[in-house]
């Protein structure tokens, strides 16, 4: 196995210098020693000491465990000034781009962990509603739950914030352990999501069209009036038993049979066109104080289990409001490369302190990928985060052959080159 790190990416190290991160020399070089790691290795499992085994003349990995076991800094050490990075970034591109509608995304994610892990603090067993057949029939799954906001401008797109969900169950659980000052606070998802806009309201300045885009799971009365109260505008699913007009959206098919559909095209990912069958309604969705527009899509007339959807704006059209909920489809991706390529779930530390630190590191790569996305050249060539990562390692791979071959033309021998470079299969 080789070892490609041979010195960090100088795009990455602009990148950290340009988040002015409040770390001690020793904190910011572990921070990028993992960042870095994480987007070369392709190990299957991206555990610590695989990811030093990548580079050159790498510490003890137990330096790296430590640095989020016990070292004196939090998550929130990385995550805060990515947030405040990211808004000023799209900030400047909306003054040059004068585009100034800001979709913002909410949904979370389950990282699956072996089922026979126990005693790691952040992994409980949670309801996976991907596996669930219905809800008589739940399904449950070992592992971690994280809560994301992504924001997307125009053409330029980030991972804004994330927070760990636990259970109320393993809440307590925690706090019979721990000092008062340490006790953590059980939050539910929803209130997770409030917060998190809550921050976002607070660095985001005048100005901006705010819509905040999510699935039925988030679809409370609470997060709605929140956002309405902010004066964002709102496109969500429904599940069929929420109420419009005093009529459950179940019941509204059957009492609109009589009525034409408006046949709306979407776009798929795969770039084909999809026609959908929709009916509009107005009115008021029990217990929202004001007037929303709900849709009704059906894929094909005999469709027994149509989609529901709701819009805090009014005066939109069927065929404005479904394409914006399409632009929920991106955060999916987010989570697919954070658990699939980024090692999300990969973490074996202890406390729940050092697992939001391990996530903090993974969600700083994946800003990191997103950012050099956003900021290509047109010589570059880089259209997705998956281009970024195969031009990020073939920078370190043309680094690590270059310092290989100077070393062994200074050396005459080639034996010392390999074993700097080649590191032992365990």
């Amino acid at each position: 196995m080789l070892k490609l790190i041979v010195q960090h990416s100088p795009k990455l190290l602009s990148f950290l210098c340009g988040l002015q991160l409040r770390l001690t020399k020793p904190q910011w070089q572990h921070v990028v020693r993992l960042v870095d790691a994480l987007i070369v290795s392709e190990t299957r499992h991206k555990t610590i000491a695989s990811l030093y085994r990548v580079i050159v003349d790498a510490p003890d990995p137990s330096n790296g465990a430590d640095s989020l076991r016990i070292s004196p800094w939090s998550a929130d050490d990385l995550r805060a000034p990515l947030r405040h990075f990211i808004v000023k970034d799209l900030v400047a591109y909306a003054q040059a781009t004068k585009e100034w509608t800001l979709y913002v995304s909410l949904d979370d994610s389950l990282g699956e962990k072996d089922k026979d892990t126990r005693h790691l603090e952040a992994v409980a067993y949670h309801h996976d509603h991907t596996k669930s057949q219905s809800p008589k029939k739940p399904s449950y799954t070992n592992g971690t739950v994280h809560v994301e906001v992504r924001l997307q401008l125009g053409a330029r797109s980030y991972a804004y914030d994330w927070r760990l969900y636990l259970r109320e169950k393993t809440v307590r659980q925690l706090n019979r352990h721990r000092a008062p000052e340490q006790r953590v606070r059980f939050r539910k998802k929803t209130m997770l999501a409030r917060d998190m806009l809550a921050g976002l309201q607070q660095l985001l300045p005048a100005g901006f069209r705010v819509s905040v885009l999510f699935d039925s799971w988030y679809a409370a009365n609470r997060l709605v009036k929140f956002c309405r109260r902010q004066e964002w505008h709102v496109v969500c699913a429904l599940r069929s038993n929420r109420k419009l007009n005093d009529k459950k959206l179940s019941q509204w098919p059957q009492a609109l049979r009589h009525q034409r559909y408006q046949h709306v095209q979407l776009t798929a990912t795969n770039q084909r066109q999809r026609t959908y069958l929709v009916r509009t309604l107005r009115g008021k969705v029990t217990p929202l104080p004001f007037d929303v527009c709900v849709l009704i899509s059906q894929r094909h007339h005999r469709d027994r289990h149509p989609k529901y959807f709701l819009c805090t704006d009014t005066a939109l059209s069927a065929q404005q409001i479904l394409p914006i909920y399409q632009k929920r489809w991106p955060i999916e991706v987010d989570n697919f490369y954070v658990k699939q390529h980024l090692g999300l779930a990969d973490f074996r530390v202890q406390s729940y302190e050092a697992t939001e630190k391990w996530f903090a590191v993974v969600f700083l790569a994946l800003v990191f990928l997103q950012w050099r996305v956003n900021h290509a050249s047109a010589e570059e060539r880089l259209r997705s985060v998956a281009d970024v990562v195969r031009q990020h390692r073939f920078e370190h791979a043309r680094t690590l052959l270059e310092t290989a071959c100077q070393e062994a033309a200074k050396l005459t021998d080639y034996l010392p080159v390999f074993k700097r470079f080649l590191c032992h299969p365990t």
